[in-house]
């Protein structure tokens, strides 16, 4: 009967510990949990394992084993003890830090380069050339929500508990489960949003406060213009607004002003059109896989009446800083 006295007033403690715990404020878990931190900190790894490498007395090559073993034991030793105080005080279920605290995430994808990520909740998500996505962690909370600049195809996990928002400057996708592509750069005059699978609900809001709701329904493509916040919604073939993610381009009449930039984008150069009546031209084409000087060749190629040039960029030796190559398109 003595010896089950301790054990039972131990329980008591405890109990009253978790007690007390459960009634401290966020701003108090974290101070505790970093005078734990500083601390564990404090520990002389070193001379623990000194003591410990002292107290072995056998064979020489038991004793190397042994050591290499202490060593590895006393350095994981301390980040495993953060981890499990970072796991009591700020990872409950409720806590106000889980609730108020978000940590932002950001991917970029440079002009010249595409790019595929695989979100959190396991949503496969591709880039556009200069094109940046932003998200919080933890990411799988009531509303899972990405930011976007620039251009994405998504292919989101469905989860009906949680839905999936792409917010876009002055648009919202709201989707549970589908595949779709949002265009949005902030220097195009309108945003696309082409559906490929499934249903989304979009909403669209101008800069005088404008607001367009739509639902969309596979091979819809909309667009709507960011000023007057009218909005074009028609269901067609959408690979010229896909084929980006295969790495194809399709240009189907598309004017020389958009072929311009979209090589801007893909390539990383600067295209300078220096006559405004090329601005009028436009070409219908598709490149898949091919080189920057390939695709300027069949361009040049395919309307007779243009020349183009290319500039290769250069690095100065003093600043060390580089110019960007640039295309150059004239009349002959």
């Amino acid at each position: 009967m003595q010896e089950n006295k301790p054990i039972k007033n131990t329980g008591l403690k405890i109990e009253k510990f978790l007690e007390f715990r459960n009634g401290l404020l966020a701003d108090d878990k974290k101070l505790e949990a970093r005078l734990l931190i500083d601390e564990i900190k404090n520990i002389d790894v070193d001379n623990a394992y000194h003591k410990v490498s002292s107290r072995i007395n056998t064979q020489l090559q038991t004793k190397r084993i042994i050591s290499i073993i202490t060593r590895i034991a006393a350095v994981l030793t301390l980040p495993l003890l953060a981890f499990t105080v970072w796991s009591l005080f700020f990872q409950e279920k409720n806590s106000d830090l889980a609730e108020n605290e978000i940590t932002w995430h950001e991917i970029q994808s440079p002009a010249g380069m595409r790019s595929h990520v695989v979100l959190p909740d396991g949503t496969d998500l591709w880039l556009n050339a200069e094109s940046k996505i932003k998200y919080g962690i933890p990411f799988t909370r009531e509303n899972r929500q990405v930011e976007l600049t620039g251009e994405a195809f998504l292919k989101v996990v469905k989860n009906e508990k949680a839905p999936f928002f792409v917010n876009a400057g002055a648009a919202s996708v709201k989707v549970l489960g589908t595949q779709f592509n949002v265009k949005a750069y902030p220097e195009d005059e309108q945003l696309e949003v082409a559906l490929t699978e499934g249903s989304i609900e979009f909403t669209g809001t101008t800069a005088d406060g404008k607001k367009a709701e739509k639902t969309l329904i596979p091979n819809d493509f909309l667009a709507m213009n960011k000023t007057t916040g009218k909005v074009r919604l028609v269901n067609k073939n959408l690979n010229k607004h896909i084929s980006w993610v295969k790495n194809i381009i399709i240009f189907d009449e598309t004017p020389m002003p958009e072929v311009a930039k979209t090589l801007e984008r893909w390539y990383g150069v600067k295209v300078v059109v220096a006559d405004a009546e090329i601005c009028k031209y436009r070409f219908t084409t598709t490149f898949e896989n091919e080189s920057l000087f390939r695709v300027l060749e069949l361009l040049e190629l395919s309307s007779p009446a243009i020349k183009i040039k290319y500039t290769p960029g250069k690095i100065d030796r003093q600043t060390n800083i580089a110019t960007q190559s640039t295309v150059t398109i004239t009349k002959k």
